[in-house]
């Protein structure tokens, strides 16, 4: 006949097929729990095996036919889509056509997802039994991003951690056994922040900041430090856009405080600096020995002496139980506490006891530039020798405006020496790959220093930004 069609079966039928999605689902359980009975149950694997061998399966396996559901819904798209090449524009099945093939696109996207969410749920329910006690990991609208070990930076030391990245949360977790992890925390996405630190010595590093805690990450490489913190920025990204139509209005004098001052101080954990990149108060710069030992300010996580850190206050994100903090962040905290009475509250009072300690009295021109200071030429760890002595000294500098300043460490507020390099001019060192890491420093023939960098670009790079400093600019 002139008038027969095919595509109106489609739109009329079409979405009941959206009922295949669940078949499609649990086909890969269903074909598990075929080949699980079929082992436990040797009369029933043979009544499988005769089916199997008689005419009407035509000598194909029972997951041959099981399968042809799956590939029920693709195979009608490419048929309809070649259908529609081949029909003209006049027919009048080509209007149904369209919409028949529609429809089928949109039952093959419907089951596509309810596969990524069965994948999605199958992979929660195994991050939730790789933990150690009772955890709920699977909660609704919980989707999983990425997975992965980074080193997690604490006061001291770098520790393995595996961290599980979902749309609302960030976990990690410490290895115990093959396989199965100890939950350390779930750190929600709301008012995290992510970034990576100004140093190019840092260039594996990452800071996760959040209001429950903080911390420093580091990755095998500056690529996947790269490829987490856009995995991470990304989450929070579409978490809030997912959650900002959901936040209450606050009120006037509420929003005008949080907008004034962005994050409060105390609101949100800070990270800390660690120990080792700080060996001196950063407030007085007094240095550290066994005795007049490291404190950490709970407010503002810098590394500061028992005197500069006499006070306690009412914290926020400690659910204003009293910490540790600087006196810096104490006068900060109760001028915010007057400017937003409504969350003031009341600080606690400094201890009896005063700490004293005599302080090395440091020029004026060693404070000018921070070890961590910005703009700087170049600023990174090198080994340094004095002259012919090869007694090597891992120290961290900092050239900045034509200035060489040298620390003990990278978050030092005062630098041990400082040197104007006009005047000053390099030599390289070419014989051999280890002599390409050094190069010499000297001020009219008199060798200086000799420098050694950890690799040859970084060596390169240092050697540009000290021929740089070295020249007057007209």
């Amino acid at each position: 006949s002139d008038h027969q069609r095919l595509s109106d079966i489609f739109v009329q039928k079409g979405p009941y097929l959206k009922m295949y999605s669940t078949y499609i689902r649990q086909f890969d359980n269903n074909v598990a729990l075929l080949d699980e009975q079929c082992r436990k149950n040797t009369a029933f694997a043979a009544v499988v095996k005769e089916f199997e061998m008689s005419p009407r399966c035509a000598s194909l396996a029972l997951k041959h036919y099981l399968l042809k559901p799956v590939q029920r819904i693709p195979q009608y798209q490419l048929l309809l889509t070649d259908y529609l090449k081949n029909l003209p524009e006049d027919s009048e099945d080509y209007k149904d056509t369209q919409a028949a093939l529609g429809i089928v696109k949109e039952v093959a996207n419907h089951a596509n997802d309810i596969m990524k969410q069965g994948d999605n749920f199958q992979k929660l329910m195994q991050i939730q039994y790789s933990l150690n006690g009772h955890h709920e990991i699977v909660q609704p609208g919980r989707v999983f991003l990425k997975e992965g070990t980074l080193m997690k930076l604490s006061r001291k030391v770098m520790q393995p951690r595996v961290f599980f990245l979902f749309n609302d949360a960030l976990m990690y977790t410490t290895p115990v056994q093959s396989g199965q992890y100890k939950l350390n925390s779930v750190l929600s996405l709301a008012g995290m922040k992510v970034s990576k630190p100004s140093q190019e010595a840092y260039q594996n590093e990452l800071n996760i900041e959040s209001v429950e805690r903080s911390f420093i990450l580091s990755a095998s490489s500056a690529t996947e430090r790269d490829e987490w913190l856009e995995a991470i920025a990304k989450a929070i990204d579409d978490y809030t856009k997912k959650k900002i139509t959901f936040i209450s209005s606050r009120s006037q004098e509420e929003a005008e405080c949080v907008v004034d001052t962005g994050a409060p101080l105390g609101s949100k954990a800070p990270i800390w600096i660690p120990d080792l990149r700080a060996t001196m108060c950063m407030i007085c710069t007094c240095e550290f020995t066994l005795t007049w030992r490291r404190h950490h300010c709970r407010a503002c996580g810098r590394v500061v002496c028992q005197a500069c850190s006499a006070n306690k206050y009412y914290l926020e994100y400690l659910k204003n139980q009293p910490a540790r903090v600087c006196d810096h962040c104490f006068v900060k905290l109760q001028e915010n506490s007057d400017r937003c009475a409504s969350t003031s509250v009341s600080p606690i009072k400094p201890g009896a006891f005063s700490f004293t300690r005599k302080q090395k009295k440091i020029p004026a021109a060693l404070k000018e530039v921070s070890a961590n200071t910005e703009n700087s030429s170049m600023s990174g760890y090198l080994n340094r020798s004095k002259g012919y002595k090869k007694q090597w000294k891992r120290l961290w500098f900092v050239i900045k405006n034509k200035v060489l300043y040298t620390y003990a460490a990278s978050e030092d507020v005062a630098a041990l020496e400082s040197q104007p390099l006009l005047g000053f001019f390099l030599r390289e060192e070419k014989n051999g790959p280890a002599q390409k890491l050094q190069f010499k420093l000297y001020h009219k023939n008199t060798l200086f220093y000799i420098f050694k960098a950890d690799d040859i670009p970084t060596a390169q790079r240092w050697i540009e930004a000290f021929q740089e400093a070295m020249i007057l600019e007209q």
